[in-house]
């Protein structure tokens, strides 16, 4: 593509250096030998040119292509760590939430626990309560008589 600048230039300067005829409103004389042989120079360098320019467009493409894959690759992976740490904080949130109702559940259960073991206690003291009044009413008894027996006989 340079070589295409650099023969234009040639032009240009071959233009310019070239003689004016007189009362042709600025028309030139140029050496059409010169003029000819750049123009043909032009038309062999053009197709390799353009040949070069199809090449590097579709390198363009391929590249480019192949950015937006991969860039499609990397928007696709972050959607799915995104929603994998989505889920992750979801599964946490709910074993945190199963967790707490657990042990709600489990302090409720002791609590009954405790009410029915101290209800128990509470039953087991009071018979063994009565027993023991019933056994010290039989010792009372038992001295009461024992007693009226002596006083009542005297030995």
């Amino acid at each position: 593509m340079m070589e295409i600048f650099r023969i234009l230039d040639e032009l240009e300067l071959l233009l310019k250096g070239s003689r004016k005829v007189p009362l042709t409103g600025g028309k030139s004389m140029v050496e059409t030998s010169r003029f000819l042989e750049r123009v043909d120079r032009i038309r062999a360098i053009l197709p390799e040119e353009l040949e070069t320019a199809k090449l590097i467009m579709a390198e363009k493409e391929r590249i480019v292509s192949e950015a937006c894959a991969e860039a499609d690759k990397y928007l696709e992976h972050s959607k799915s760590h995104i929603a994998q740490l989505v889920d992750d904080s979801e599964i946490t949130r709910s074993a945190r939430e199963a967790a707490e109702e657990i042990i709600a559940r489990s302090e409720e259960i002791a609590t009954q626990i405790r009410r029915d073991a101290d209800e128990y206690a509470d039953g087991v003291l009071s018979h063994m309560e009565i027993v023991l009044r019933k056994g010290l009413d039989t010792v009372i008894q038992g001295r009461d008589d024992i007693r009226e027996g002596l006083s009542n006989n005297d030995y």
